[in-house]
């Protein structure tokens, strides 16, 4: 008779967000990002939108800065691309930044270096909303 192993089950654990970042207009956790395509970046950009209705994007190399604050205005304008770009920063729409490090729970490898090559989360507030 031939000896049958049973399978056992796996017990994984589920896997937290990717992103744990408060949003710094209302500090509340931001859901995890998606992927949108309706922007100024040619394979797309990581973000969302948080429930007090400020938009992100991640910027995962800390480079791309004015790409990402260009991707998050696409975001707000629902991919409008010439309403994104004759908004004006002030007027218009607040932005601001939180690194993305161990401590703000960053599940990705953060690049070690100088401070301003740190991943970013961009966050745009447009005003009125």
């Amino acid at each position: 008779m031939p000896i049958v192993r049973k399978k056992r089950k796996s017990r994984r654990k589920p896997t937290p967000p990717e992103i744990r970042v408060g949003c710094p207009f209302c500090w509340e956790w931001v859901p995890a990002p998606e992927t949108h395509f309706h922007v100024f970046s040619a394979d797309g950009c990581e973000g969302g939108r948080c429930s007090c209705g400020a938009f992100f994007v991640v910027d995962r190399t800390g480079k791309s800065g004015g790409q990402a604050r260009l991707d998050a205005q696409a975001l707000a304008c629902q991919g409008d691309l010439d309403r994104a770009l004759a908004l004006r920063p002030g007027d218009d729409f607040d932005v601001k930044t939180r690194k993305l490090t161990p401590e703000t729970g960053s599940r990705r490898p953060v690049a070690t270096g100088h401070s301003y090559l740190e991943p970013q989360a961009w966050f745009l507030k447009l005003k009125g909303s």
